[in-house]
């Protein structure tokens, strides 16, 4: 573990067994949009991944968020891609550049900022000669709770049909607000500012209580079998509950701010 420079602990690793469950979860958040854009091929699909990292993960022993993109868009046959990296950290992009599984083709890194990036996407699409309608997803997987958003709700209207998915650390978030950064941003406001139609939410792993959310806006399937539960449904509104309440709220039985879930 490294410290942030804020007091709190940023996990550079899980166990296995929860990177393992990220990764699964990562691969059913992209087979959706994946399936539609081998349907239509012309459509294309646009992914951002804001920490990318270097592409695998020494800690856990399994592969990161990059190369599980990328293993998805071979097993489901789809080719016709964009792909952008991003990470503040030139060693990992580095690292990631080379690893043979990238696609230099289809793949682009970018070293810096990804609030940044994500300002640049509906640009990047128009120089692919797509309209801002695409079909694609944003990965934001930080190792704190450093996530753009700002950005991330300006991109969901600019980009309507570019899923957005969060995984999140419901604990190191609870934490900042209950004392150094009191006005970090909640996770039911982060849903509610992203502004997407329909969301999936995943039942929390391990101490961290990492929790997955997808944010579509048109409502597909959900997963119980692997955790994942609609947001607006009891079963999801309990999981919210419980990721974004500290335990002394949720036993003195005060509900999450959910109003616009239901």
């Amino acid at each position: 573990m490294a410290h942030n420079g804020n007091g709190i602990k940023k996990v550079q690793g899980q166990s296995g067994d929860a990177t393992e469950i990220k990764q699964r979860g990562l691969s059913y958040a992209f087979r959706v949009g994946m399936a539609v854009a081998v349907k239509y091929p012309s459509w294309g699909y646009f992914h951002f991944d804001l920490h990318a990292g270097s592409g695998y993960n020494e800690e856990a022993k399994c592969i990161g968020s990059p190369l599980a993109f990328l293993s998805e868009a071979r097993r489901v046959n789809c080719t016709t891609y964009f792909a952008g990296f991003c990470d503040r950290d030139h060693d990992q992009i580095k690292s990631l550049l080379n690893r043979p599984e990238i696609d230099h083709d289809r793949c682009r890194l970018f070293h810096g900022d990804n609030a940044a990036l994500l300002r640049m996407v509906p640009d990047i699409i128009r120089l692919y000669g797509k309209k801002n309608n695409v079909i694609g997803s944003v990965l934001s997987d930080p190792n704190g709770a450093d996530v753009p958003i700002d950005e991330l709700a300006w991109l969901a209207r600019e980009c309507p049909k570019i899923d957005i998915i969060l995984h999140w650390n419901s604990t190191i978030v609870k934490r900042l607000r209950g004392g150094i950064r009191p006005d970090q941003i909640s996770l039911t406001d982060a849903i509610r500012r992203i502004a997407k139609s329909s969301w999936l939410i995943r039942e929390p792993v391990g101490i961290h209580q990492f929790t997955m959310l997808i944010g579509r806006n048109f409502r597909f399937g959900d997963w119980k079998s692997m955790g994942f539960y609609f947001l607006d449904s009891p079963k999801g509104q309990d999981i919210l509950q419980r990721c974004a309440l500290p335990k002394h709220e949720i036993l003195r039985g005060k509900p999450p701010d959910q109003e616009a879930f239901l």
